[in-house]
């Protein structure tokens, strides 16, 4: 196989259709076919099928996908390291909303202080979406703070973040210290589902025998923010983010008596990533971040 038959194969899964991926890269379309059809029988399973007049890739497609980007991708970047050694290095990082609020702006600060050459890309979104990011190439590494499900990415673990319950300064939860069967009974505010923080709150709530029903799911941390303040209910914040919005008298403390949320946060990136130096140095400098050396 070639690098020309992983170039059209990933053409052919983004536009669903030998015409476009033909029309794409100037090429015919027996070429396109001749070329999916070879993959495939190198392979010995089919990668697409076709619905609606549709090409849909399979799920065997969907992981050789995964590998192509990747290969090509890499095989980009000595073309172009070699051939402009001046390229100003970059590094795409990614974090879930919560890191990206708590943590991970230190982390940049510190990192682009002692490597003032590299430029530095950051995606701040959902587990969900981050982990699509990194499937797709589309980021060189991330730090989450929830699970991510594709077996196709290495998971790092860097520290667990303490989560603290927090509601509104009048809320009748305010300063109180309730059970975890307590807590459920009152207006959950929380983020959406597969997010990290709404996964920690489900699986303590599931082992207590207990069922999630938030009343709000929401992508935005500032709205669940401000829900809060207006007491529509309790919400979950990471600890720093918390001790500023009660030391501000926004919101008040709730105590949880017989759980403790924590929330692992990890560096993960695909297998297959190549670490750049700009890459090991960004893992190095977390590395002694969270153990207190940097």
């Amino acid at each position: 196989m070639t690098l020309r038959h992983f170039r059209i194969f990933i053409t052919v899964a983004e536009k669903e259709s030998i015409t476009q991926a033909a029309q794409l890269l100037s090429v015919s379309q027996p070429t396109v076919s001749v070329a999916i059809r070879e993959l495939e029988e190198h392979y010995g399973r089919p990668f697409f099928e076709r619905m609606n007049q549709r090409l849909k890739i399979t799920s065997d497609g969907l992981a050789l996908l995964s590998y192509a980007k990747h290969l090509i991708q890499l095989t980009d970047e000595i073309e172009q390291s070699f051939q402009d050694p001046d390229r100003r290095k970059s590094l795409r990082i990614g974090g879930s909303i919560n890191v990206g609020v708590s943590l991970l702006p230190r982390w940049i600060r510190q990192y682009q202080s002692q490597h003032p050459e590299i430029e530095v890309q950051v995606q701040i979104n959902t587990t969900d979406f981050i982990e699509k990011q990194l499937l797709e190439n589309e980021l060189d590494l991330a730090l989450v703070g929830g699970p991510l499900h594709s077996p196709f990415l290495i998971h790092q673990p860097v520290l667990k973040e303490k989560q603290t319950v927090v509601c509104g300064k009048t809320f009748p939860l305010a300063n109180q210290a309730v059970t975890l069967q307590e807590l459920a009974s009152y207006p959950l505010l929380f983020r959406q589902r597969r997010s990290g923080a709404f996964e920690v709150l489900e699986a303590a709530l599931t082992e207590a025998g207990l069922t999630v029903h938030p009343q709000w799911e929401s992508a935005s941390l500032e709205a669940l923010l401000e829900a809060a303040r207006q007491n529509l209910g309790v919400t979950i914040l990471p600890y720093a983010l918390a001790v500023r919005e009660i030391e501000n008298q926004r919101l008040a403390e709730v105590t949880v008596t017989d759980f403790r949320f924590e929330n692992l946060i990890s560096l993960v990136w695909h297998k297959q990533k190549y670490k750049s130096p700009a890459m090991l140095e960004f893992i190095r400098l977390i590395e002694k971040s969270s153990k207190g050396e940097a």
